[in-house]
């Protein structure tokens, strides 16, 4: 009996160490593809690798309100609905860059709101 606690024990905390995040629904949810360009709003979102809700090479261009192309990237992200529209997804981006015609800057963690 004590081992057996102690497997069940065990068990369980290597399953509530998983980093693996359960894949958001929603209509929004299921356009992002990976390998393919896809249109939300006035941005153009590319993601190289999809794990539930957990990306890999995020790059998320955009046109400034100055008419310039911005490109926003990171190596790594998660993504979620917003709480109350469907067609909205957050994305939080580790260690992200902005880059323009211009310049670079490192931007660090970064939470982008695209729209559909």
């Amino acid at each position: 009996m004590k081992y057996t606690l102690l497997i069940l024990l065990s068990s369980l905390l290597f399953v509530g160490c998983s980093k693996k995040q359960a894949a958001p629904t929603g209509q929004a949810m299921d356009i992002i593809k990976t390998g393919t360009d896809t249109k939300w709003g006035d941005s153009v979102l590319h993601v190289t690798k999809r794990d539930g809700a957990s990306l890999e090479g995020v790059t998320i261009t955009t046109k400034s309100s100055t008419g310039k192309i911005q490109t926003i990237s990171a190596d790594t992200g998660t993504f979620s609905s917003a709480p109350v529209a469907k067609d909205v997804v957050m994305f939080a981006l580790h260690d992200a860059k902005l880059k323009t015609d211009t310049a670079t800057a490192d931007l660090g963690e970064q939470q982008v709101e695209l729209h559909r």
